[in-house]
């Protein structure tokens, strides 16, 4: 292993002679680099290791004349950081008081002379302190925008324009979900519109908005909010857990709620480009899928006692990653089954 040599300066008769002056090195390290306070700082004076520590004056015994001072404090990686060396004269009777200031970046000196001494690294430092917090910023302002907008449809589906349930400015005035309500007595017989149903024993929370003619069961770890959407006289929420999300819609079709007026209203939900399946004569529906996401539009239409024509619209875009994908095909297959 390689050793450092250290140049010497004392003279031959140092021992005859004797201390006659000191060095005095204080050594500081940035509150904003407080990990290096988690090691012990290097001194070196004459090739002599100098007991060292932080914040407080190192004084060094030697004899008039020129000595090699060398300061560094040990690291991870690299080793060694901030290796600073100065040579400087000594007076008889006097003390040279110097200053060591560890950097703030690795790869820099150190700064090693008389006090006060500046923070190698502190602007770039600031810097970059700055750009990480912008992208933290930017991170979160990004995951906030994907709970408060509709998801970019997935696969074949057309991404040119999002569904038109925007914004979420927060609860309405009622509660819209209340756990454990009982089930209806007269249930309906379970529809299954694609993939997963909910099963007998399944715990799940049910779902209640104010003047809403359904109730919708969901997982229990599920949670909703109010939405603002763009369609008029459409009330909507965003329910979501986690990385799936299900943004729901409901809007009265004015009677008489034929075929003509159906298709408009389901235009209105579905983007320009997108081609729905048909399920039934008053429902259609979208699904979509790659490796990672997975997505199921829906726009429903049904009133509110069975045989009648119908009077309301219920459209949902779900999303989830593809590995969860039955948690959203069960709460629109729910949604389905109550409402037809």
């Amino acid at each position: 292993m390689h050793t450092y040599q250290w140049p010497t300066y004392p003279p031959a008769d140092y021992h005859q002679y004797g201390p006659d002056a000191a060095i005095a090195v204080t050594m500081k390290y940035s509150r904003l680099g407080f990990l290096l306070g988690l090691f012990t700082p290097v001194l070196v004076v004459d090739g002599q290791p100098v007991p060292a520590h932080w914040r407080q004056p190192i004084v060094t015994p030697v004899v008039s004349g020129q000595h090699h001072v060398h300061a560094h404090v040990p690291y991870l990686l690299p080793r060694r950081i901030g290796r600073a060396d100065l040579v400087v004269t000594a007076v008889p009777g006097q003390t040279v008081e110097l200053e060591y200031r560890a950097p703030l970046v690795v790869f820099m000196r150190g700064a090693l002379g008389a006090g006060p001494q500046k923070y190698p690294g502190l602007a770039l430092s600031i810097v970059l302190m700055v750009f990480t917090l912008l992208l933290a910023l930017c991170s979160i302002g990004g995951t906030l925008a994907m709970n408060r907008y509709a998801a970019v449809s997935l696969g074949t589906l057309p991404s040119d324009s999002a569904r038109p349930i925007p914004e979420l400015p927060g609860l309405p005035p009622s509660a819209p979900a209340l756990p454990n309500l009982p089930e209806p007595e007269a249930e309906q017989p379970a529809r299954r519109l694609t993939g997963a149903t909910f099963e007998a024993g399944d715990e799940t929370l049910t779902m209640r908005f104010q003047d809403w003619p359904f109730t919708f069961r969901t997982p229990p770890t599920w949670d909703c909010l109010g939405a603002r959407t763009d369609l008029p006289d459409a009330t909507a929420y965003i329910c979501t857990d986690g990385g799936k999300r299900l943004a729901v819609m409901l809007r009265a079709c004015a009677a008489p709620c034929g075929a003509a007026q159906m298709k408009t209203l389901t235009g209105n939900w579905f983007r320009a480009g997108e081609k729905p399946r048909r399920f039934d004569a008053t429902t259609k529906y979208l699904e979509a899928s790659n490796r990672s996401r997975y997505q199921l539009v829906m726009s429903h239409f049904f009133a509110e006692d069975r045989g009648d024509q119908p009077q309301w619209q219920v459209a949902l875009d779900a999303t989830a990653p593809a590995k969860d994908r039955a948690d959203v095909q069960k709460i629109v297959n729910d949604i389905l089954s109550r409402t037809s």
